[in-house]
């Protein structure tokens, strides 16, 4: 650690827990991680090309990162001892920071402070967790549901009898399994909502596994106790089953019924809250470099890349670097659960940051760092992870089709959501959709809106894209409707399932059809080399749009079938020309001599 700054916040350096990861004396070679074909032949004096070729790799890759058994084949080779040590280096620099605090062995000067407990809110969908926290709120959450299902992890910080508690909403339809397991990672107390008038549910048993998993004491907020057939010693019994043992029976769990709808017994439950915390003894250094959770991660169309964090150790300024998975970014603003603009953030309190410029996964670890190198850190992260990923991940994409193909049917699916936490969710439950003569396979699944990247690869794989509370552009759609490409978009989840699960039963099945919407006359070919031929084109019926599909005749003979990559006007784009004009016409992926006197069919995809 270093001196404090001006600020008052302890500052952990990254330097101080990285050692020399790689060392050459009196014939030993002492390596760590991420270590190179070409930082080894600089400390070794053995050429790249040699030492590339002892690794069993082709000689172009000097850059290579080597795993261990390489180095040792290098090593026997090149007749010299070796040694892995055990180092700190740039790829793990951020667990060991968290190990460190964890083992809470602070120096006198770090500020060990009381902090707010976090709270996780888990049960069944429908027996009332939002509501319950719209009552501790004070708020209106569940107004803002769509299709009345929390589909998003919120965490909200409120505070009762002067003390501050912080609540992490998990969701509680069954196809969040993952995104409740995230959420117990980071908390301390787990609220189970159980409906007095219902039996247990599977989410409620998933929640219980998971509050176990996490080690967290548990307060069961028997709910809906103002409902004719409310049965307290029923959900009692059942939670014992198991071992979820009530304190009226001798456990250690308090049972606190509750009406959340009429806002009953609510203090009893902040209550046991707080005294569960204070059993606890919470506490967390505050005068250091922040440390943290992700609990959600999301891109904003205005803002960018957001993401939803816990506070864990220390104070989160605006300004901040942070490492998150392997990329360094900073804290342009931040705001807390009520939209408020802040400046600072302490242990237990959540909040948002804007300008991260990625989307971490949900369940990652953040440090701050002040060092200089700190890209530099993220970018040897990034290049070992990618590493890791090409070792593990060694079948081509023509591989993946090729397996495709040789397998039974495959409903394949591009996956897009607004969120993180929501399209590992999904993706999770997709994956378990089949039918006897269909297997759905996710071939891609990512955060943010179509691109046309997804399109292409659809075109490729003969895939759906299905989006969840994202927008597509009039640009995508231009795109995909001159293929043989669907776009499904959502807001509410079950809805996604079922229609897939419709798709892959047969029930359902869009069919397109080609429509003609305009012809046009090549009059004169102006070939130019970065661009290939541009057909000058006089429209003579109809209209020529861009991405348009489109059909060459000669002498009344189809001679080829495309789409129009570019159209233009003299020197300027346009997306459409119509009748009587005369156009620029560049046609995607052209094999054949077009001529003058060429006759072209422009063609629309629209759906029976």
């Amino acid at each position: 650690m270093a001196n404090k700054n001006k600020e008052n916040r302890i500052q952990f350096k990254l330097s101080d827990f990285l050692v020399k990861k790689l060392s050459f004396k009196n014939n030993v070679l002492l390596f760590g991680t991420n270590v190179s074909v070409n930082e080894l032949s600089k400390i070794t004096g053995i050429s790249e090309v040699s030492l590339a070729i002892s690794a069993g790799l082709d000689k172009t890759q000097i850059n290579h990162i080597l795993d261990d058994e390489q180095i040792a084949e290098i090593a026997i080779a090149n007749n010299f001892e070796f040694e892995k040590i055990d180092d700190i280096s740039e790829e793990n620099v951020v667990s060991k920071i968290l190990k460190i605090m964890a083992e809470k062995k602070w120096p006198k000067e770090v500020l060990i402070e009381t902090r707010a407990p976090i709270i996780t809110i888990m049960g069944h969908v429908d027996h009332g967790k939002t509501t319950l926290l719209d009552v501790i709120r004070k708020s209106h959450l569940t107004k803002k549901e769509v299709g009345g299902i929390t589909q998003t992890i919120g965490a909200y910080q409120i505070e009762f009898n002067g003390k501050k508690l912080t609540f992490i909403d998990t969701p509680g339809h069954e196809a969040f399994t993952e995104m409740r397991a995230n959420g117990s990672k980071v908390t301390d107390i787990a609220i189970i909502v159980v409906a007095a008038d219902d039996a247990l549910m599977p989410q409620t048993k998933e929640s219980i596994d998971h509050a176990k998993a996490a080690g967290v004491p548990i307060i069961v907020a028997v709910n809906k106790m103002d409902v004719v057939g409310a049965d307290m010693e029923k959900v009692i019994k059942q939670m014992a089953e198991y071992n979820v043992i009530a304190e009226q029976w001798g456990g250690d769990v308090p049972f606190v019924p509750i009406s959340a709808l009429k806002g009953e017994g609510i203090d009893k439950l902040m209550e046991n809250l707080l005294l569960t915390a204070e059993v606890l003894e919470l506490k967390a250094p505050t005068n250091i470099l922040a440390s943290g959770t992700v609990i959600e991660s999301n891109i904003h169309k205005q803002k960018g890349n957001l993401i939803s964090v816990i506070i864990q150790n220390g104070t989160l300024k605006v300004g901040d670097k942070l490492i998150v998975d392997d990329f360094m970014g900073n804290v342009k603003a931040m705001h807390d659960d009520n939209g408020k603009m802040i400046q600072e953030a302490t242990p237990g309190t959540p909040v948002e940051i804007y300008g991260i410029g990625a989307s971490p996964n949900v369940g990652s670890n953040f440090v701050v760092s002040i060092d200089k190198d700190t890209q530099k850190i993220a970018d040897v992260i990034h290049n070992a992870r990618l590493n890791r990923l090409r070792k593990r991940h060694g079948k081509s994409v023509e591989d993946l089709f090729a397996l495709m193909e040789n397998s039974k049917k495959s409903f394949n699916i591009i996956l897009k959501a607004d969120a993180l936490g929501v399209l590992n969710a999904i993706a999770a439950r997709v994956e378990q959709i089949s039918s006897e003569d269909i297997e759905v396979k996710i071939i891609r699944k990512e955060v943010g809106e179509i691109t046309s990247t997804d399109v292409i690869l659809a075109e490729a794989s003969n895939a759906h894209i299905y989006t969840f509370n994202t927008k597509t552009s009039q640009q995508i759609f231009a795109l995909t409707k001159n293929k043989n490409i669907n776009i499904f978009e959502f807001d509410i989840i079950y809805k996604l399932f079922e229609d897939i699960e419709d798709k892959i039963n047969g029930l359902t099945e869009d069919k397109f059809e080609k429509i003609e919407i305009g012809r046009a006359i090549i009059k004169q070919i102006f070939n130019f080399s970065k661009i290939g031929k541009i057909a000058g084109s006089e429209v003579k019926k109809g209209v020529v749009k861009m991405n348009s599909l489109i059909s060459i005749v000669r002498d009344g003979k189809n001679i080829f079938d495309g789409e129009i990559e570019s159209l233009k006007i003299g020197k300027d784009s346009v997306k459409e020309v119509t009748v009587g004009r005369e156009c620029g016409i560049v046609i995607k992926n052209l094999n054949i001599d077009i001529k003058e006197g060429d006759e072209l069919i422009i063609q629309e995809l629209v759906k029976k």
